[in-house]
């Protein structure tokens, strides 16, 4: 689904069997360099986004990180290795757990520039594996898709302010 207004991309794929793709990504009037500055500034997430509230740890290639997540009024706290480089991307790809256990979980977010003056900026997270009873990649992904582009929205506001 695209909106015109936002100028973004919102869409599930099915890459494989057991195999399925978060897709978003907004179009964010900016140079690259401030949208990546906002969007690594650690200490301030939480000022700007509902969703992700915090990134604590080793945020170099291959750290330790502790990802924390508001979702339903509860803080949700995740360890994973990072994944980083500089001015492309970051994000992380590990087994998920608790009643996501079965699952393999790869998240990025990524900023690609466009123009001097505009960046896209892209979140996507592909799920593998066979899930369990309770979850499957394809539910993963259809839950996940609700809360990328508000997460993407309220990045392109901060940095258009």
């Amino acid at each position: 689904m695209k909106t015109k207004d936002m100028l973004e991309h919102i869409e599930v794929r099915e890459l494989n069997t057991n195999h399925w793709q978060t897709y978003t990504d907004i179009v964010i009037d900016a140079p690259i360099e401030k949208v990546w500055k906002v969007l690594t500034d650690w200490n301030n997430i939480s000022n700007w986004s509902s969703s992700l509230v915090g990134i604590n740890g080793n945020t170099h290639n291959n750290g330790k990180v502790m990802i924390s997540y508001l979702v339903d009024g509860k803080t949700y706290n995740t360890p994973h290795v990072f994944i980083y480089k500089d001015m492309q991307e970051f994000g992380w790809s590990d087994p998920m757990e608790g009643s996501f256990k079965g699952l393999m979980d790869n998240h990025r977010f990524r900023v690609e520039k466009i123009s001097d003056t505009e960046t896209r900026f892209i979140q996507s997270d592909d799920f593998k594996g066979l899930g369990n009873k309770d979850m499957s990649a394809e539910q993963v992904a259809k839950i996940t898709v609700e809360f990328f582009p508000i997460f993407n929205r309220e990045l392109k506001i901060e940095v258009e302010n």
